[in-house]
């Protein structure tokens, strides 16, 4: 009997050491766990942080006598009223057009020079009705424009018509370009070279 139970008193202990092994071992396993999660918490923080910063694209809004900066990428606004003669066949506006010229470094616009062509052809040109016959206009400054400054020369406005319309077209009979605008081109990857820890 008492080897029955000494040895009954082997398997209590080994069975108590067993499990004081299995218990420091789920520690271990749970602080590991614990230690590979910050440690790899802290890598994605580093990672984001280390990573480039993209500009988003901004809408500038046309100023008359001054030339916002505006990067490639970007829309320019402006809210006009085209007053269309004739009017009354007009139920609102189907596409416009800016011309930019640029202007040499002595401040003279020459029309000869490059230019940016911002509503063209293929290009969606966001158009809605404000009223009183103004519309609010966002045109998309193409990746392609040449960084500089650019004074607006010429603008064209299409008018939507219905379609059993047949008489003479709609032309716009008040022009921005009175207004003197002028926008300064800049690269959106020249921009985003100049961003700190670039």
């Amino acid at each position: 009997m008492q080897g029955v139970r000494g040895q009954a008193s082997d398997d209590e202990g080994y069975t108590s050491e067993g499990q004081q092994t299995m218990k420091t071992r789920r520690r271990f396993s749970t602080r590991a766990k614990a230690v590979f999660g910050c440690l790899g918490l802290l890598a994605l923080v580093c990672a984001s942080a280390q990573a480039p910063q993209t500009a988003q694209p901004r809408t500038v809004l046309l100023v008359s006598d001054a030339c916002p900066v505006v990067h490639t990428g970007d829309a320019v606004s402006l809210d006009w009223n085209p007053d269309f003669d004739p009017i009354w066949p007009v139920t609102g506006l189907r596409s416009f057009e800016l011309r930019f010229a640029a202007v040499r470094g002595d401040g003279v616009t020459v029309a000869s020079r490059a230019t940016a062509l911002l509503g063209g052809r293929g290009t969606r040109v966001n158009i809605s009705s404000i009223g009183n016959g103004f519309f609010h206009i966002e045109i998309p400054v193409s990746r392609g424009v040449a960084p500089g400054v650019y004074h607006l020369v010429e603008a064209r406005a299409i008018a939507q018509l219905p379609p059993d319309y047949n008489g003479p077209n709609p032309t716009m009979t008040v022009s921005p370009v009175r207004e003197r605008y002028c926008i300064t081109v800049v690269s959106s990857a020249a921009s985003q070279a100049l961003q700190p820890g670039s």
